[in-house]
């Protein structure tokens, strides 16, 4: 059986919704479903963004990962203060309810791309083009799930079927692996999907989205040269606009720099990053910037008055909050939830020539300052590459602040999560094994052959 949560959202999709649980002889009757079935992921991942459950994705990515990495911190005394001070704190424990998210919808994500996979590969009623979308947007999204737990994780289990007895005693696989199984579904999935998207808006993935995965992959993965080929072929093609948009239009839903976005789905609600983040005037933000975040940015910078509101300016001027999203109740719909853009594409091209120095290390300066130049500062001309890898840096806090995790997962893979972090850690508690979350006390309860992670 193949479970589709689907509420109505015509825009990512011009087919009629499947009931609610369908077998997968219907599913892949025809394109149509099978199409469906497909979309209910992306449904999902607007749709389940805080709470007990879909954590592994947008709101709680950028909130809980934002508490690890020091841009944000939680204010409140309420029954989420305890589980949330972990990550602040970076004192996880295995039963922590949001840990346990993570893992949790990651492989419900994953399990359904797999069932997906399945399911085209048996049908006789899809046609040959059906087939080659829905292949390439079911590994696209596995591979983007695969990110974010490796990430998080470490080493997780490589799950790439639906067969439920042998997924449910599986050991943890070694990253490498699931590194390069996440490339091969990503290679896939860029020769498999269209130039074009699929809908308007930029709301399906197109060959660019699985592209600007990629380039962000060759970069964690010390790639150099194949992280700047990707990102500067989305550079140059133009489709992106030729100039980064001001500050102000980048988070709306018809920003030209958007490479992917989700629509939302709650009436009312535009995104939750809205919705959560933004604060009234004279009441303290629950999700509140952090004073290392605010002292990051320059004089004179455009996005922190474009990207961050103050909800007491005069009286407590640290009351500070991400103000990226501005639509927080609104039947209008404005603002989508960007998962890919531009700008990250400049910055990786940068670094990834900056690496490959000589003569790269000046058009990665270049790369930096149109950054910069959109943000209205000066440009910056660092000295050799290791100035640059920490103006890369500062760069990228203040660019995706609140946006994905970004800066959590930035300072691991370029080893910088203990020094940077560890001594602005609020009760000293870093420890060995910090830069990865424990694997949730549950799963491991059901699965004996699950090691914890060191530290936990």
């Amino acid at each position: 059986m193949l479970t589709t949560i689907l509420p109505s959202c015509k825009k990512f999709v011009t087919v009629e919704n499947p009931p609610g649980i369908l077998t997968t002889e219907k599913v892949f009757a025809d394109d149509r479903s099978a199409t469906s079935a497909t979309v209910s992921i992306y449904i999902d991942m607007m749709n389940y963004q805080f709470g007990g459950d879909g954590s592994f994705v947008c709101f709680s990515m950028t909130a809980l990962a934002g508490f690890s990495g020091n841009e944000l911190q939680w204010t409140q005394s309420n029954v989420n203060t305890p589980a949330f001070q972990e990550f602040t704190a970076h004192d996880l424990t295995p039963p922590n309810p949001n840990v346990a998210a993570f893992w949790k919808d990651g492989y419900n994500y994953i399990y359904r791309t797999n069932a997906i996979l399945e399911g085209i590969a048996a049908s006789t009623g899809m046609t040959a083009d059906g087939k080659k979308l829905v292949e390439g947007e079911a590994k696209f999204i596995r591979g983007f799930c695969y990110f974010y737990l490796v990430n998080l994780f470490g080493d997780v289990p490589l799950v790439l079927s639906t067969n439920y007895q042998a997924n449910m005693n599986m050991a943890r696989t070694p990253s490498a692996m699931v590194w390069e199984q996440i490339l091969n579904d990503l290679k896939d999935a860029k020769q498999l999907l269209p130039a074009n998207y699929p809908t308007p808006e930029r709301l399906r993935p197109n060959r660019a989205t699985a592209g600007a995965l990629l380039a962000r992959i060759y970069l964690y993965l010390g790639r150099w040269a194949e992280a700047e080929a990707e990102s500067d072929a989305i550079i140059t093609s133009g489709v992106y606009g030729a100039t980064l948009p001001a500050p102000d239009l980048v988070f709306k839903k018809e920003s030209i720099e958007t490479i992917w976005q989700l629509q939302p789905v709650r009436a009312g609600i535009n995104t939750n990053e809205a919705f959560f983040f933004l604060t009234t005037v004279d009441i303290r933000p629950s999700y509140e910037i952090t004073q290392n975040l605010l002292s990051a940015f320059e004089p004179n910078d455009k996005r922190k008055t474009q990207w961050i509101g103050f909800s007491s300016p005069v009286a407590n001027p640290g009351w500070a909050f991400p103000a990226k999203y501005k639509a927080g109740t609104s039947v209008t719909v404005t603002e989508y939830y960007i998962v890919f853009r531009l700008t990250e594409q400049y910055l990786i091209r940068a670094e990834a020539r900056a690496h490959q120095g000589g003569s790269k290390l000046a058009q990665a300066i270049t790369d930096l300052n149109t950054v910069r130049s959109r943000a209205g500062l000066r440009a910056a001309n660092p000295a050799d590459q290791n100035a640059f890898y920490l103006a890369m840096e500062k760069e990228r806090q203040v660019e995706f602040f609140a946006e994905w995790g970004h800066r959590w997962l930035d300072l691991k893979r370029t080893n910088r999560a203990e020094s940077v972090l560890k001594p602005l850690s609020p009760t000293n508690s870093w420890r060995l094994g910090s830069e990865l979350y424990p694997v949730p006390s549950g799963e491991i309860g059901n699965n004996p052959l699950l090691i914890q992670n060191p530290g936990y």
